[in-house]
């Protein structure tokens, strides 16, 4: 019990700790890290008594006393050892040190870190693999106490590695070496959704040298011609699941929830549409320009319309297909997007902001990164922004991606929720999860003949007006399995299959308007494998939620 209050003690202050390290605030900072110190030491020197070491060898029993011994150590080299670094790099976590200035990021001021962030990140991650490979408590208080402080560690290692990645990452991809860099940027539409994000709209060409980022003209992602032959090989996998679109058709890059492998795909197709190549791909979408012109203040575009911090997201992907004609809209998105962009860059003085805005766009799925650069990729690729697929069954993952197959714009009315629970331990040993998704159209019937076929539909036989045809696909963990799966149609999925080592459930659905799906699914990690369970999914939009 004692061990247990001041573990718990020590996680609650380390919370905080976090979020003064994203705040900046140094003093209780420094309160934080002292109070942390104490009850990791207070539960150390318990753990650490001779009294422990006789109970750690009592049968049955004895691996409770081993794993919680195992915890506080691991907890007092993190006090010891990546508390101090991390103090060293408070300005890194909190980005005081980057500068947005008249288009131009300044990163270079990250580098002094990067050793600190190094140290932090290796004895964290050692720590959290230490946790989570200690044996499961059969005493009630110690389990509850471990589960906590491995749910603290999961999120720390989290926070911690992508900081270490953006330190060594970001300075490089800014050309702060003098360099210049070229990017794809694919402007994406979220009112016809794809497992990666939204429909690719709006190709544009981004560079950057010393930080300084220069925007070429977006052009319709529609414009550019399908290719006769995918432009890339595609794997039988890819094909089955995502038809040979995916490799040649523009719009149709993102129909794999796999970002790296969308980034690879459009480099290749702008490469040989244009003759141009490029140093990486960039995704956005309306939600993340919404997030940055929060900070940049609004835009007025050239009809008069104004996009700001809070509409931007519901005019992009919904009002602007009830005010433009279809002979519009392309241009239209084209340009909004590229202005939008540019008025970001020109206008967002706070780096902190900056940055900050970034982070949350990125947390929540609507800006990914993938580098042509091998070795920066192979950074990126165990972070959020990668919008990579984990096949590595000691990062277990569950994906939870959805694609349009009307044709429409009616995604905006597509209210979705997933979650993700634990469930029990399998008889096999393996941890099970509980997947419950839930999706609802909430267009009403009587609006369906109040809006414009570009939004209602229909496009293709079979459909009706209002109707939301949709692709729903589950990934299971690597190395673990689809156990079953229960939906109010009372069917399973349609079909199981593999996508880069990974079992995949496929269920197709129509839901008129009102009319809701839910489906709960039962998933099996890979035995022995006691990390958390994280989800993947095709990020939300705010749509329409009443």
């Amino acid at each position: 019990m004692k061990v247990k209050s001041e573990v718990e003690q020590a996680v609650a202050v380390a919370s905080n700790m976090q979020d003064s390290l994203s705040s900046g605030d140094t003093a209780a900072l420094n309160d934080s890290m002292n109070r942390f110190s104490a009850h990791t030491n207070a539960a150390y020197e318990q753990t650490n008594s001779m009294l422990w070491s006789v109970a750690a060898r009592i049968p049955y029993y004895g691996a409770d006393i081993t794993a919680a011994r195992t915890a506080v150590t691991a907890m007092e080299n993190i006090s010891t050892q990546a508390m101090p670094a991390l103090k060293q790099a408070s300005a890194a976590l909190n980005m005081s040190d980057v500068s947005v200035n008249d288009g131009t990021v300044d990163v270079s001021g990250l580098t002094k870190y990067t050793e600190s962030l190094q140290t932090a990140d290796n004895v964290i991650d050692d720590a959290e693999k230490d946790v989570i490979g200690a044996p499961d408590p059969h005493i009630g208080q110690l389990a509850e106490a471990m589960e906590k402080a491995q749910n603290y560690l999961h999120t720390l290692s989290g926070m911690v590695h992508d900081a270490n990645v953006a330190v060594q990452v970001a300075p490089k991809m800014l050309g702060s070496d003098g360099s210049a860099r070229t990017y794809l940027i694919l402007a994406q539409t979220n009112s016809e959704i794809r497992p990666g994000g939204g429909l690719p709209g709006s190709w544009g060409v981004m560079t950057v040298s010393n930080g300084k980022v220069e925007l070429q003209p977006f052009v319709s992602g529609g414009k550019i011609p399908w290719f006769t032959d995918p432009v890339l090989p595609l794997t039988a996998e890819e094909r089955t699941l995502y038809t040979d679109k995916l490799g040649r058709v523009a719009v149709d890059t993102n129909f794999t929830p796999d970002f790296p492998r969308t980034g690879e795909i459009s480099k290749a197709m702008w490469k040989a549409h244009s003759g141009q190549d490029v140093d990486g791909v960039i995704a956005i979408d309306p939600v993340f320009l919404q997030n940055m012109l929060k900070v940049s203040g609004g835009l007025t575009l050239p009809d008069g319309v104004t996009l700001d911090g809070a509409n931007t997201a519901q005019y992009l992907l919904n009002q602007v297909y009830i005010d433009k004609s279809e002979d519009e809209q392309d241009a239209y998105f084209a340009q909004a997007a590229g202005l939008s962009f540019q008025h970001i860059m020109q206008n967002a003085k706070d780096g902190k902001a900056f940055l900050k805005a970034v982070t949350t766009s990125v947390g929540q799925g609507h800006m990914k990164v993938w580098s042509a650069h091998e070795n920066e990729q192979k950074l990126l690729l165990n972070t959020p922004i990668s919008g990579a697929l984990k096949t590595e069954a000691s990062t277990p993952e569950v994906g939870v991606f959805f694609s349009d197959l009307s044709q429409a714009k009616m995604d905006w009315y597509l209210k979705r929720s997933v979650s993700v629970k634990f469930d029990k331990v399998a008889p096999d040993g393996a941890d099970q999860y509980t997947v419950h998704v839930k999706l609802t159209n909430m267009l009403t019937q009587d609006e369906v003949g109040q809006l414009p076929k570009y939004i209602v539909g229909p496009f293709l036989d079979g459909l009706q007006a209002g109707q939301i045809d949709t692709a729903m696909y589950i990934y299971a963990p690597a190395g673990g399995r689809l156990v079953d799966w229960k939906s109010t149609d009372g069917k399973s999925y349609d079909g199981v299959t593999m996508h880069n080592t990974l079992t995949v459930g496929v269920k197709k659905f129509v839901l008129n308007p009102g009319e809701s799906y839910e489906t709960t699914i039962h998933v099996e990690l890979a035995p022995g494998v006691k990390t958390p369970l994280d989800v993947y999914q095709t990020p939300q939009v705010e749509g329409r939620t009443d």
